[in-house]
């Protein structure tokens, strides 16, 4: 006992310089962590508003806590609505991106920005070749909420959910769900 109290001071020691190494660590590298964090959010937003022009001036609007970017075409028309939202996931907080038609009337596509949710399986609600999941959205009406099923969709409201990542599928359609409950019947007309 007297040899455990007497090394103690080792383990206090290391532990004081290993928070401090990772505290340093965290400040150094912040501002870096937010560039990419704004990065993967200005690619997603033109992923799910493909008809935007990168050139054109992006108004960001607040509604109800949710950014809004009015995207424009390159005539300067309303290309499209790119409503950012986040929600509970199955591990952590799910962030996405849901591109909506200028109108209102539809969505463009979903894409997710960042997640913790599990690899191989949950990670399939990533927009990427290969993961349907996302791209089962491209095009529906937002005029109703989605369903979840874990058959072949029989409505056009219903979404099929990913094998092995019920909860994933299910906290991403709720997302989704959201933005057309709440954020969609307040996007300003033009």
């Amino acid at each position: 006992m007297k040899k455990f109290i007497d090394e103690s001071w080792l383990v206090l020691t290391m532990g004081i310089a290993f928070a401090a190494l990772l505290a340093g660590a965290q400040t150094t590298w912040q501002g870096k962590i937010r560039e990419n964090q704004a990065k993967a959010l200005n690619l997603a937003v033109a992923e799910v508003v493909p008809a935007m022009d990168a050139e054109q001036e992006r108004e960001t609007l607040d509604i109800d806590g949710n950014t809004v970017f009015k995207c424009r075409a390159a005539d300067g028309s309303l290309a499209g609505w790119a409503v950012q939202a986040s929600g509970g996931g199955f591990i952590d907080k799910i962030n996405v991106v849901v591109g909506i038609s200028p109108d209102g009337s539809e969505i463009i596509g979903v894409k997710v920005v960042s997640h913790l949710e599990t690899p191989g399986l949950g990670n399939k609600i990533e927009r990427v070749e290969g993961n349907p999941f996302p791209y089962q959205f491209d095009g529906k009406s937002t005029a109703t909420p989605f369903a979840l099923t874990k058959q072949t969709p029989a409505t056009d409201s219903e979404i099929q959910a990913i094998t092995g990542a019920t909860y994933s599928s299910q906290y991403t359609m709720d997302i989704v769900n959201d933005v057309l409950t709440r954020i969609v019947p307040q996007l300003p007309k033009e």
